[in-house]
């Protein structure tokens, strides 16, 4: 989808305390055995402090950076997460309504797993008219009975944050050029653990464990069942990042960094080789030290490469999604200038 009049005027970013691998070892909950392999350096932990008030505080960061807008200006406001965010049949976004932009804006909670905040971007883009704007946010607090988030995911760990972003179609510091999100329907059993699909898991008290899920999809890939959903994940990024940097008018040679999920560096890096780029083009070593942050860290990387002045104003970012679904992203940003605060507030 190509997006020449939406621009980022503000990111907004909570990033709780960093508990280190090493404590995390220490205290008997990551392998020792991993450490040396997979290289992270910790996750992001909040605590008790619930999602929704994570997207709070990253949602007034963003209007705190955006110069002087007002909540009372938003047209529309998109809330992502993948994970539990309060009591059942209560949604996210009402928690901002009440504390922050009130009731006269369309919220619409968004759950597309990793690519939420991706799918929000697009969902926004089509949405606005000519002097709109949106607060896009996304929360995640994995720190409940049902997650583990050392083992969860095998060579990964998970974080959390809240991450809020503000869209508007005049001016900003960055101008949106090109987002896209496509399903593969096809891979849906890559996650899905070959579990019921009734009752839910949360109503049954069922942990959530990608690890077991992803090492039965590799004994069915093994068993000759799965190779062809392999090449489709494949060949689909690969186009889907073709075309939206074709949208954007741009070549991958022009991409000053690339920010994929937080995830395994062997993964990543077998990604990569598809593209023609080495892990120096990505966020990867910053993500090693925080942890997956669920439908956040392409953004929440984003606002660290701002923050440590590795970008400049005329780059060009591309931002890569993937998530359960199975689910690809992709969109393409270009620098206009570096604000201001991010050579004083050092949010990121």
């Amino acid at each position: 989808m190509h997006t020449p009049d939406i621009y980022l005027r503000s990111i907004g970013v909570h990033l709780p305390p960093v508990v280190s691998i090493e404590t995390a070892v220490a205290e008997g909950r990551y392998p020792a055995d991993d450490v040396e392999y997979f290289r992270l350096g910790g996750a992001a932990v909040a605590g008790d402090v619930p999602a929704p008030e994570l997207a709070l505080r990253a949602a007034r960061h963003a209007f705190e950076r955006s110069g002087g807008m007002s909540p009372r200006e938003l047209d529309v406001m998109l809330y992502a997460d993948v994970w539990h965010q309060g009591p059942e049949g209560w949604q996210p976004q009402y928690y901002l309504q009440q504390h922050l932009v009130g009731g006269d804006v369309l919220s619409v909670e968004v759950r597309q797993g990793c690519c939420g905040l991706f799918s929000a971007l697009q969902l926004a883009a089509g949405y606005l008219r000519p002097g709109g704007a949106a607060l896009l946010v996304g929360a995640d607090n994995h720190g409940t009975p049902m997650v583990d988030r050392w083992r969860m995911i095998e060579g990964n760990v998970v974080g959390d944050a809240g991450c809020a972003l503000l869209l508007t179609t005049d001016t900003g510091f960055a101008q949106v050029r090109s987002v896209n999100v496509v399903v593969l329907p096809e891979a849906e059993s890559v996650n899905d653990g070959g579990v019921p699909l009734f009752p839910p898991d949360a109503t049954v008290g069922r942990p959530l464990d990608f690890a077991s899920r992803h090492r039965g999809f590799r004994n069915r890939l093994l068993a000759g069942d799965g190779a062809g959903v392999m090449l489709s994940i494949q060949s689909t990024l690969m186009g889907l990042v073709e075309r939206t940097l074709k949208e954007a008018g741009i070549t991958l040679d022009e991409v000053a960094r690339v920010a994929f999920p937080h995830g395994r560096w062997d993964n990543l890096e077998e990604r990569l080789s598809w593209l023609g780029l080495t892990m120096a083009d990505t966020t990867w070593e910053y993500g090693a030290g925080i942890g997956h942050l669920g439908v956040s860290d392409q953004f929440v990387a984003l606002d660290h490469l701002l923050a440590g002045g590795e970008l400049a104003a005329g780059d060009y970012v591309l931002l890569v999604g993937v998530g359960a679904g199975k689910t690809l992203a992709c969109a393409v940003l270009r620098i206009l200038d570096i604000p201001g605060e991010y050579a004083s507030d050092g949010a990121a």
